[in-house]
């Protein structure tokens, strides 16, 4: 007799924890199931922001590009002032400097800053007191246009 109630105590015990298990099991399945599209979302919104903010980034490396290049045309010219030429260089450095500080690091001022090698042919017809500034813009200008074919 007492292993006829152990049985049926065994037994009821399984059933409750079967029935109490399963309903848990069905709403955790079901919870997934209802999350999935909201974590989609919030993936496809989060990619959206960092397409939206590199496609920011390479608009305003492009202007950079740009006003640098034509820094450059200017520091060439010897009928302009040579002080004005890089007045207008160090404002550009200064905003170029700026961007890169508070967008992306200041491990990339300091790259913007290391020197670069230019081609002698490249230098033909520069002023001579203004090609260090020439040299210098040059540098950083080519450092712009890589970086914005890596982001």
């Amino acid at each position: 007799m007492d292993v006829l109630f152990n049985v049926v105590g065994i037994l009821t015990a399984t059933m409750v924890v079967t029935v109490a298990h399963f309903p848990l099991e069905t709403t955790r399945s079901l919870l997934s199931l209802g999350s999935a599209p909201v974590v989609r979302y919030i993936h496809r919104q989060k990619a959206l922001t960092v397409a939206s903010e590199h496609a920011r980034m390479r608009a305003l490396l492009g202007q950079f590009i740009d006003e640098g290049r034509l820094m450059l045309a200017r520091l060439r010219d010897p009928a302009r002032d040579t002080e004005s030429s890089r007045l207008h260089a160090h404002g550009w450095t200064t905003q170029v400097e700026e961007f890169l500080r508070n967008d992306l690091g200041s491990s990339y001022v300091a790259r913007l800053h290391s020197t670069s090698f230019v081609d002698d042919g490249e230098i033909e017809g520069i002023p001579l007191e203004r090609l260090q500034d020439w040299r210098d813009l040059c540098g950083r200008v080519s450092y712009l246009e890589l970086l914005r074919a890596e982001i």
